[in-house]
C-alpha cells in the first residue's frame, strides 16, 4: 500500500451549520507552505478556493469582520463531475483528477504559483476557467487584462484598517496542443501580496510570465520527496501510517510563511467567515499543530512560529505590567502583527481578554523550548526566542508568590473564565475560578519554562545573575495539587478553585506537552497520572485528543488503548483529505497521530532515548530519524518482538543516553571501531562527535 497516496471517489460534502467543526472542507488540499488550495464544488462547476498565510484584514476589535481572509476561487466550468475521482500524490505535492471524460492535474509550486493541466476530447468543448474575487467584508477589487494576462486584486483599506493589506491574483493560459483525441491546456495562477512585494500587482505578472509547467513540477516533486526522506514511519497499520504521512504534509502546506505562520485554520479556509477569525489562540491552540514537528525531524516548519509573538512584545510588556511585573505576560488570542482581538472593554481584567488565565505566554513557550532541546541550536535559539523565553521567565519571577518555602500561582485559572466579562458575570458565582491556587497546567508550563531558561541560558553563557533564583524556583516549586477522586488518588486541576472538569484535557497537559512526568518520575507519580488518565476517555475529546493521546504514551498506558483511540478519531472526526472535524479548531488536531506515534516508537524528554517504550512488541515497526532530545537523529526497527538496526547519528556531539538492556556494543560508524560506553543498570551513555553516527 503507498501511504503517501490518497484517492476521493466522491464529491466532497459540506455540512450545515454554525460550528466551527462545520467550516473545514472536506475536499484535496495542497499547498506550498504559504498558499493553499481546497477542491470544492457546486452543481456544476469545480471550484479550486485560494488562500494565503498573509492575506487577513487588520481590522481591530474582537473579530469585528477582521482576520484571515479569502484569496479567491478558480472555478473551472464545461466538465461533468458526475463521476468523480480525485488521486492525491502528497509525497509529489500533486492532485489528479478524473471527472467522467475530463482529466486535471493541480501543484502548488514552491514560488506561489498554482500550475493545472486540462486534458478533454476534441470532440468536447474546452473547459472554461473563471477567477472569482469575494466582495465581502468590504474589499475593494479591480480586474484588468495585460497582454495575455488577466489579474485580479483584492484590497482591504480606509479609516478603520490598522495594515493595508492587498493580493493580487494573475491567471495565465500557457498552451493548448491538441492530438487526434485530446486537447490538453495547461494554465497558471499566481498569487502575490503586498507583504510579498510593494508592487505586488507587477510581481504577480512577472511570475506567470516567467512561469515553466514542466520545470516547477520537478521542483514541487523534490521539494515533497525531501521533506518526507527526513524521516519515515512504517507500521504495520497502513491506515495509520497513511494519517501520519498526510497529517505531516497538510502541517507543512500551512506552515512555510516566516511572518504568517498559520492559525487555527491554517491556509485551507475557502470564504471570509472562519470562526474567531482565524486568529492565534494562545492557550493550546497555537502551539498544539507543532508539537509533532521537531520528533518527526521538521524543525523547519517551526520557522515562522515566534513572528506574532514578537509583534506582541510591546502589547506583552505592557500587560505584565498591569499585574505589577515586568517581562511579558499574553491574552488569550491575537493576530499576526499584533492584531488587536484581544481589547475588550466589558472584561473584568483592565480590558483586556485574559479570561482569568496568565499561563498564554508559558504555553507559548512550549514549542521554542521543545525546538531547543531537540536541536541546541545555540545561534539559532539566540537569535529567534531567547529574549522572548527570557521575558517570559521575568513575569513569572514576580508573579510567583513564595509562601513556606515553596513558590506558589495564585490567581491564574486553569481554564478560560467564560463570563468573566459583561454585566451578567457575577463575581461570587466564579469566586473559586477567579482566586485559583496553583493550577495543575500552569505548574507544568511554568516548570517546563524555568528549565530551559536556565538550560539555555547556561549554554549561552548568559544571565548567570539569574542562575540562583531558576534554580531555587526549579526545586521549590509547588508540586501538582491531587485529590481522591473514584476512590483513588488523581491529580486535581487546582489547589483551590476548580477541582475537575469531565471535558478538555487541562488536567494532563502537565504530562503533555509540558513533559513534567514519564518513566523516570517514579512509580507513585506515575500511578497517580494513570489513575487521571482513566478517570475519562478523552480520546475524543474535542479539545483535547491531541495532548490526551500522546500524553498516554508518555505515562505507557496500554498501547492498544491509544491505537484504539487513533482509529476512533478517524472514524468519528476524519474528513477525507486528513482534517479533523473536531470543535476546538482546524490544523491543531492533525499532530495527534504523528505526536503520539512517535511517543510509542521513540521518546526522550527525560534525557533518555527509549525505544518503543509504548508499542505491542507484537506489532512489527521501524522508523528512521526520529529526533531525539540532545540533537539525535534515532532509527530502529522492531520485528519478531526484537529491537535492532538501531543507528543514532549526533547532531551537536552531546553525551547519548540510552536505555535498552540488549546494547552490547557501541560503534562509530566512520570508522567502523568501537567506543567505551558506560552501563548503569538498563542505560548506558556514551561521549558523542558532531555529525558522527553510532551503530547499537
Amino acid at each position: 500500500m503507498n501511504t503517501y497516496f490518497n484517492e476521493f471517489t466522491n464529491k466532497p460534502e459540506k455540512l450545515q451549520g454554525n460550528g466551527a467543526y462545520e467550516k473545514l472542507p472536506a475536499g484535496a488540499i495542497c499547498g506550498n507552505g504559504d498558499l493553499g488550495v481546497v477542491l470544492s464544488n457546486d452543481e456544476t462547476d469545480l471550484i479550486i478556493h485560494i488562500s494565503k498565510c498573509d492575506f487577513w484584514k487588520f481590522t481591530p476589535g474582537a473579530h469585528n469582520d477582521g482576520g484571515i481572509k479569502s484569496v479567491g476561487n478558480i472555478r473551472i466550468k464545461n466538465i461533468d463531475l458526475s463521476d468523480y475521482n480525485v488521486k492525491q500524490y502528497f509525497n509529489e505535492g500533486l492532485l489528479k483528477c478524473k471527472f467522467s471524460d475530463t482529466e486535471i492535474e493541480f501543484f502548488v509550486a514552491p514560488q506561489n504559483i498554482i500550475y493545472f493541466e486540462t486534458k478533454t476530447p476534441v470532440s468536447k468543448n474546452l473547459p472554461v476557467i473563471n477567477i472569482e474575487i469575494p466582495d465581502t467584508c468590504n474589499s475593494v477589487n479591480s480586474e484588468f487584462a495585460e497582454n495575455d494576462v488577466t489579474c485580479y486584486t483584492r484590497k482591504f483599506t480606509g479609516e478603520n484598517i490598522d495594515i493595508e493589506t492587498a493580493v493580487t491574483v494573475c491567471l495565465k493560459k500557457i498552451s493548448t496542443n491538441k492530438s487526434d483525441d485530446c486537447s490538453i491546456s495547461r494554465y497558471c495562477v499566481s498569487v502575490c501580496t503586498n507583504f510579498d512585494s510593494i508592487n505586488h500587482t507587477k510581481k504577480a505578472v512577472e511570475m506567470v510570465s516567467d512561469c515553466d509547467y514542466d520545470a516547477n513540477k520537478i521542483k514541487t516533486r523534490e521539494k515533497w520527496q525531501k521533506f518526507f526522506n527526513s524521516s519515515k514511519v512504517t507500521l504495520e497499520d497502513k491506515k495509520i501510517e497513511k494519517l501520519y504521512n498526510l497529517s505531516l504534509y497538510l502541517l507543512a502546506c500551512c506552515m512555510g510563511n516566516k511572518k504568517f505562520p498559520p492559525g487555527l485554520f491554517g491556509n485551507f479556509i475557502t470564504d471570509d467567515f472562519f470562526p474567531w477569525a482565524g486568529d492565534y489562540h494562545m492557550n493550546y491552540n497555537y502551539e498544539a499543530p507543532y508539537y509533532c514537528i521537531f520528533s518527526s525531524n521538521h524543525p523547519e516548519l517551526f520557522e515562522g512560529y515566534m513572528s506574532p509573538l514578537h509583534d506582541m512584545s510591546e502589547n506583552a510588556k505592557k500587560f505584565a505590567g498591569f499585574f505589577g511585573c515586568k517581562g511579558y505576560a499574553l491574552p488569550v488570542s491575537f493576530g499576526p502583527k499584533a492584531l488587536d482581538v484581544f481589547s475588550q472593554a466589558d472584561c473584568k481584567e483592565h480590558g483586556v481578554l485574559f479570561l482569568g488565565q496568565k499561563s498564554h505566554a508559558a504555553y507559548a513557550c512550549v514549542i521554542p523550548l521543545m525546538h531547543w532541546f531537540s536541536t541546541y541550536d545555540k545561534e539559532y535559539a539566540l537569535e529567534n526566542y531567547y529574549d522572548f523565553i527570557f521575558n517570559v521567565a521575568l513575569f513569572w519571577e514576580d508573579y510567583l508568590v513564595k509562601e513556606n518555602g515553596r513558590y506558589v500561582i495564585k490567581k491564574d485559572a486553569a481554564h478560560e473564565i467564560p463570563f468573566y466579562r459583561g454585566e451578567k458575570f457575577r463575581y461570587t458565582t466564579h469566586f473559586g475560578q477567579v482566586n485559583t491556587i496553583n493550577a495543575i497546567n500552569s505548574l507544568g508550563l511554568v516548570k517546563l519554562l524555568f528549565k530551559g531558561v536556565y538550560d539555555m541560558a547556561k549554554e549561552l553563557n548568559l544571565n548567570s545573575e539569574k542562575y540562583a533564583l531558576w534554580e531555587d524556583i526549579n526545586e521549590n516549586l509547588s508540586e501538582f495539587p491531587t485529590f481522591i477522586k473514584h476512590g483513588k488518588k488523581c491529580f486535581r486541576y487546582s489547589k483551590f478553585g476548580i477541582r475537575w472538569r469531565n471535558d478538555n484535557t487541562v488536567g494532563l497537559q502537565h504530562i503533555y506537552p509540558a513533559s513534567q512526568i514519564g518513566f523516570d518520575s517514579g512509580e507513585k507519580l506515575l500511578k497517580i497520572a494513570k489513575n487521571t488518565y482513566f478517570i475519562n476517555d478523552r480520546r475524543l475529546d474535542d479539545n483535547g485528543s491531541n495532548s490526551y493521546l500522546p500524553a498516554g504514551a508518555r505515562i505507557g498506558v496500554d498501547p492498544e488503548f491509544l491505537i484504539e483511540g487513533i482509529h476512533q478519531n478517524i472514524k468519528e472526526f476524519g474528513l477525507p483529505n486528513g482534517l479533523f472535524r473536531h470543535y476546538g479548531g482546524g490544523i491543531e488536531n492533525l499532530t495527534t497521530i504523528p505526536a503520539t506515534i512517535n511517543e510509542m516508537l521513540m521518546q526522550s524528554f527525560e534525557g533518555v532515548i527509549r525505544f518503543f517504550p509504548c508499542w505491542n512488541k507484537k506489532s512489527d515497526a521501524s522508523f528512521t530519524n526520529l529526533r531525539a532530545d540532545g540533537a539525535f537523529l534515532v532509527s530502529a526497527e522492531l520485528k519478531d518482538k526484537k529491537i535492532s538496526s538501531i543507528k543514532i547519528t549526533s547532531l551537536k556531539g552531546r553525551l547519548c543516553k540510552v536505555n535498552l538492556e540488549e546494547i552490547k556494543s557501541v560503534v562509530r560508524e566512520s570508522d567502523n571501531k568501537e567506543i567505551e560506553f558506560k552501563r548503569n543498570g538498563n542505560i548506558i551513555s556514551f561521549e558523542t562527535e558532531e555529525n558522527e553516527t553510532y551503530l547499537l
